[in-house]
């Protein structure tokens, strides 16, 4: 049955392709540091929908955000 239903899932992104997509939110949304994690929140969950676990994506970003 797990066979079946993987079929029919969009396949999840690993973490390092989560970080590129998210440096390039990162960019693309003028971040300058945690204040601005809910844009670019917006702009890379718009982008992931389906494809990557949220609360992993939050992480990710927030890491990425605290580091600038």
């Amino acid at each position: 049955e797990l066979e079946i239903l993987k079929k029919y899932l969009p396949e999840q992104m690993d973490e390092g392709q989560i970080k590129e997509k998210a440096q390039k939110a990162i960019k693309e949304s003028g971040a300058t540091g945690p204040q601005d994690t809910g844009r670019v929140m917006s702009v890379l969950m718009s982008k992931l929908k389906g494809k990557a676990d949220g609360s992993l994506v939050s992480k990710i970003v927030a890491e990425l955000l605290n580091n600038l």
